[in-house]
């Protein structure tokens, strides 16, 4: 099994002490970064330090090389255990409180002895916390809702860490001879922006023994149960999967069953009833609960129902049963059908790589063009840019196409940039300056306070404003971390309708902004979207499948998304 989730988790809690305890932001942001591209790597990280290769991963410099040997050698890296002995606390349950960051859990730790979330439960009940500063509000209801939904994640990882897990659970099962196929489901399945725990099928002529192998994986930390025919076991964080050997005959039908949603599940059974049958785990059947009628596959249930297969990432029962009997479900946009990207970042602002290294880790990709949208303005958290550089930036761009252009490679740098919207709606930038890009996103990165009605305000001014094209991560939500500012979708979308102003879904892994649910909303509305990764190195290229997941569950189809438009009517469509 790899260890790739293993490093990158021990990693990001290197990062959540080391910003506790050290005066040196950059370490943290190093961590965390570094487990970011653990996270999205195709490859083995074992394999990686095998080969001597792991400082060619952006953003694993010397110092992070020597914390993944230590990790892969022993399993454990003594700096962050000498950290744990100085403070003891439990940094991940806590910052997964909103407006509780690695600072604040040092602070209530030094203050009033707080060392996990049960203690900072009871301390505001007790009204311990009436005079600390730090935590952004007052109101004790409101620290104990955010509590209760922390306690709700706190065995819920992001979809991009559940891919590394299922990676370790696929690569476990698929050296498995006894295995002959399996699937892993549930909301995994489903490509939700969190999971809870795992689900896997498999169908075996030896049961037993797939369930035998499968609890003595080296991944395996607790053996919840472990039966003839499935198993539950518990990895790192606590995370749960659930194994399940099921007969070929009823493939089909356990893996709807086990996919979900528990609304989609419902209203297939109601369909089911309808036309006489009883759907279940095990199959379709006639009345008599004897008579098969269909079960092998997922496609001859939906079929016998009289549907027409439904995707996995639709099936939450938002109107997917209708469409289907109908023959009207959305032909979805697939990852080939995106062209490029236009959101990211190098080293000209808060990126990591230079502009090359974007261009070539994107022509790798297949793409036709890229957009280059480093800050602007005076976003000094951002490193943004003056308009000194913004002139020399375009110099290397112009260059660096011409070089593209003589080495015969269709390809294409468009310099773009991203505005902070300030908060009286003003941008950061004259428009004097705007103008020149090929491409505008602005977005919001302070204020979080801000109401609804002067957070829609500063919209209006940058919706408004003809320089801007994209609104870029509109919700300025962090999955897990924090909710955002508060925003109202429907008039944020019929102003976007109004001004032809482009959504943006950030495919950034903790962002995933719009969600499924607002994007959908815009996308029913009839407003282009674009899905863009917000990269800071070239391995974070790979998160636009991300995105393309999100895209799908807001039934986007390719007409929807306007970064499936080729290089030249990209360009008419910008009007550049």
């Amino acid at each position: 099994m790899t260890k790739n989730s293993l490093v990158a988790s021990m990693l990001q809690e290197l990062a959540d002490y080391s910003e506790m305890e050290d005066d040196l932001p950059y370490r943290a942001r190093a961590y965390r970064r570094a487990a970011q591209t653990i996270n999205s790597v195709e490859d083995d990280i074992e394999a990686l330090w095998k080969e001597g290769t792991l400082m060619e991963l952006p953003g694993v410099g010397e110092n992070i090389a020597k914390k993944i040997d230590e990790i892969l050698r022993t399993g454990k890296l003594q700096t962050l255990e000498k950290m744990k002995i100085s403070t003891p606390v439990d940094v991940t349950s806590l910052t997964k409180v909103e407006g509780v960051g690695p600072k604040t859990v040092k602070a209530l730790y030094e203050e009033l002895k707080i060392r996990n979330i049960d203690d900072l439960e009871k301390a505001i009940r007790e009204g311990r916390l009436a005079d600390f500063r730090g935590l952004g509000v007052k109101s004790p209801e409101l620290l104990l809702q955010r509590i209760q939904n922390a306690k709700l994640q706190s065995n819920r990882v992001m979809l991009i860490e559940a891919e590394t897990i299922a990676k370790t659970v696929s690569a476990e099962l698929e050296k498995n001879p006894n295995v002959i196929k399996f699937e892993i489901t549930g909301s995994y399945r489903r490509k939700k922006e969190t999971i809870g725990d795992m689900d896997v099928l498999a169908v075996s002529d030896a049961p037993q023994k797939i369930v035998e192998n499968f609890t003595k994986s080296d991944e395996v930390r607790e053996i919840v149960v472990a039966g003839d025919y499935k198993a539950s076991v518990k990895f790192e964080k606590n995370f749960q999967v659930d194994l399940r050997v099921v007969p070929s005959k009823s493939w089909g039908a356990a893996l709807l069953y086990f996919t979900g949603s528990k609304a989609h599940n419902i209203e297939l059974r109601t369909r089911a009833l309808a036309k006489k049958y009883h759907l279940s785990e095990y199959g379709l059947f006639k009345a008599d609960n004897e008579t098969v009628v269909a079960g092998e596959s997922e496609e001859e249930v939906y079929d016998a129902l009289g549907m027409d297969y439904i995707p996995p990432e639709l099936r939450e029962n938002k109107g997917e049963i209708e469409a289907a009997v109908s023959h009207k479900l959305p032909k979805l946009i697939e990852r080939k059908d995106v062209k490029g990207d236009l959101q990211m970042h190098t080293s000209w602002s808060d990126g990591v790589q230079s502009i090359r290294e974007m261009a070539e880790g994107a022509q790798k990709l297949g793409y036709e063009y890229i957009a280059i949208t480093d800050h602007i303005g005076g976003l000094k958290i951002a490193n943004a840019m003056g308009t000194e550089q913004i002139r020399d930036q375009r110099r290397e761009i112009d260059k660096l196409n011409s070089d593209f252009e003589k080495a015969g490679k269709y390809f294409h740098i468009l310099q773009g940039a991203e505005v902070n919207i300030k908060s009286d709606g003003a941008l950061d930038m004259p428009n004097a300056v705007l103008k020149e890009f090929e491409i505008v996103l602005a977005s919001i990165h302070s204020g979080f306070k801000d109401d609804v009605k002067k957070i829609m305000m500063r919209f209006s001014g940058a919706l408004e404003n003809e320089n801007v094209d994209v609104i870029a991560h509109p919700t300025g939500r962090k999955i897990m971390e924090r909710t955002g500012y508060p925003v109202d979708i429907p008039e944020l979308i019929e102003k976007a309708l109004e001004t032809e102003t482009i959504l943006e879904i950030d495919c950034y892994p903790n962002r995933l902004d719009l969600s499924d649910e607002n994007a959908f909303q815009a996308i029913k509305a009839g407003c282009k979207i674009s899905v863009d990764t917000d990269s800071h190195n070239a391995e974070e290229l790979a998160f636009m499948e991300q995105g393309i997941f999100q895209a799908r569950r807001a039934w986007a189809e390719r007409g929807n998304v306007l970064n499936t438009l080729p290089y030249r009517d990209l360009l008419k469509f910008l009007g550049s």
